[in-house]
């Protein structure tokens, strides 16, 4: 698992340890690294900044207890039971917000969040997750919107008329936190990243898309695993893959399912035109989380996909970010056709981002107004880098 990328040992214990099924291979290396002298605060603090200090505390609990120093497996323990806590009041508050909406014909689809932890990682207490996801359609999301407000949930923006139409045309979701639980919801009406200009249609309307999970006794129809793959392989692109946790929802997602059509899958990414996108994550859960790969995928695996892949995994290891031109040309790569690169370009540059929409309201004629702005709050952003 990543022996060519000169790891420290505290790295190589954390992705042993972000696995949910954990192999005799893993459990000997586990062992072995607790064995060395370990720089402990390092490794919490990456499996902080990477979502994966509840694996990382199980999985040591369970097989190296003796070799976390106690002071700190305290302090690990107490935030896995605080994890669990709030997971589990999460988990509440999307029970009752998908039974509101239901109650008034809006059927939405949760994803991400508790349904995936419950589907995959089969505990709430092993992910963590800040806010809880969910699809509804367009058509919809106005009603959703006042259904939640009433319901105590306040909008992270006031937007006028004008404001909200420009919203939905170039944005994805609105966030909501409810005033008493300080829990967010985010309420989508487009599955992909406004990054690369991606409408639902390709798949959401195929037969399988959709799979029907019980929630504790409550059954709701969410992402089925398989495009579920697709769809977080491109917003882990829209996150420049920038965490591991990421990688770790895939890889268990992958687990989770027995026969996935991979020649399918890459067909759609084909057609998207996020080949490279979806080759490089497949690339990183087999180099870091050892999933299996056909020899038909490892040999589209060309140097592009093997040389952004490799200096993402050197990322996570660093505490160096991405500057703004240095994001631009890393998304451009990301893209193997010429005019997808073009896209990929317009979109960061031009694309009015929520808080470029909030500052003004305009009509709809001056809407490429918002263009401009958004230009000069790039160039705002990069002098003050």
């Amino acid at each position: 698992m990543a022996s060519n990328y000169n790891l420290k040992p505290e790295d190589q214990l954390l992705l042993n340890c972000s696995l949910t099924q954990i192999s005799d291979g893993n459990i000997k290396k586990i062992k072995q690294l607790t064995a060395m002298d370990l720089d402990w605060n390092y490794l919490i603090q990456l499996a902080d900044i990477h979502r994966l200090s509840p694996l990382l505390y199980w999985n040591l609990n369970e097989i190296s207890p003796e070799a976390i120093p106690l002071h700190l497996k305290l302090g690990l323990q107490e935030n896995f039971h605080r994890n669990v806590r709030k997971n589990l009041a999460m988990f509440k508050e999307l029970l009752e917000v998908i039974n509101i909406l239901h109650e008034q014909d809006i059927v939405p689809i949760p994803y991400k969040g508790p349904v995936l932890a419950i589907m995959t990682y089969k505990n709430l207490g092993f992910r963590v997750f800040g806010d809880l996801d969910l699809y509804v359609p367009l058509k919809d999301v106005s009603q959703t919107s006042d259904i939640l407000i009433k319901g105590g949930f306040e909008p992270w923006m006031e937007l006028t008329s004008n404001q909200e139409k420009a919203f939905y045309k170039f944005q994805r979701e609105h966030h909501f936190t409810n005033k008493k639980t300080d829990i967010t919801i985010e309420i989508k009406w487009k599955f992909l990243s406004t990054l690369v200009s991606i409408q639902n249609e390709p798949f959401f309307h195929e037969n399988e898309f959709l799979r029907e999970v019980d929630l504790d006794q409550f059954k709701v129809k969410t992402i089925s695993p398989p495009y579920l793959i697709l769809i977080l392989s491109i917003h882990n692109a829209s996150h420049s893959f920038s965490s591991l946790y990421r990688f770790c929802d895939i890889s268990e997602l992958i687990k989770s399912e027995d026969n996935i059509n991979w020649q399918h899958l890459l067909e759609i990414a084909v057609d998207l035109g996020v080949q490279r996108i979806f080759m490089v994550n497949l690339y990183i859960l087999r180099e870091l989380f050892g999933i299996q790969l056909s020899e038909d995928f490892l040999e589209q695996i060309d140097k592009d996909v093997e040389n952004i892949s490799k200096n993402i995994i050197r990322r996570f290891f660093t505490a160096k970010p991405m500057g703004i031109l240095e994001k631009i040309i890393f998304h451009m790569k990301l893209r193997e056709k010429r005019g997808d690169k073009l896209k990929t370009l317009l979109n960061l540059v031009f694309l009015p981002t929520p808080g470029v929409i909030e500052s003004v309201s305009l009509p709809r004629f001056l809407e490429p107004v918002y263009h401009i702005l958004r230009v000069f709050q790039m160039l705002k952003n990069i002098i003050h880098q």
